[in-house]
């Protein structure tokens, strides 16, 4: 929950970057007649530009989380709590498990702010370190759509992410 909340504009691909081991150690996807909405052909040099860029999107995002949940400590909430919280907010008709205080209301609008802000920086350390691979955002984007439907690409990818 936290995660999402922290990579914003960039949720749907850090999330789908951190499970592409998982993706990998499945059984393969029967492949669909539908081609992949990017561009088909990603040359090996954007196969390593992207695998590059993605270990650091992910590093980023695990400085995120971490930086999310010192950010929920310091105003004296927990993670549990901040999440029934932020849930509450989004829909009222999920209940916290006790009624929000107006002192706690007050650290979690902080903590809110917070985030928002580590999102918003978190924002533009991705963009910036997929531009230092040589990627564009856009391009960057295409190229992930044909890794989620390549089972191959993704293997390929995965393993160069593993590597040092």
């Amino acid at each position: 929950m936290i995660q999402r909340l922290l990579l914003g504009g960039c949720a749907v691909v850090v999330a789908g970057l951190v499970s592409l081991p998982v993706q990998a150690q499945q059984a393969p996807q029967a492949p669909t007649s539908k081609p992949a909405p990017a561009a088909q052909s990603v040359t090996p040099a954007e196969t390593r530009q992207f695998a590059n860029a993605v270990k650091q999107v992910l590093v980023i995002s695990q400085e995120s989380e971490t930086q999310a949940t010192q950010a929920i400590r310091s105003e004296g909430l927990t993670e549990q709590r901040f999440d029934e919280i932020f849930r509450s907010q989004r829909d009222p008709q999920q209940k916290p498990s006790k009624p929000v205080e107006s002192t706690e209301k007050q650290k979690y609008d902080r903590v809110l702010a917070k985030l928002v802000q580590l999102s918003k920086d978190n924002d533009a350390k991705v963009e910036t370190a997929v531009k230092k691979e040589g990627l564009d955002i856009p391009r960057f984007n295409q190229i992930f759509q044909v890794v989620r439907a390549n089972p191959q690409l993704r293997q390929q990818v995965q393993q160069l992410i593993q590597q040092k």
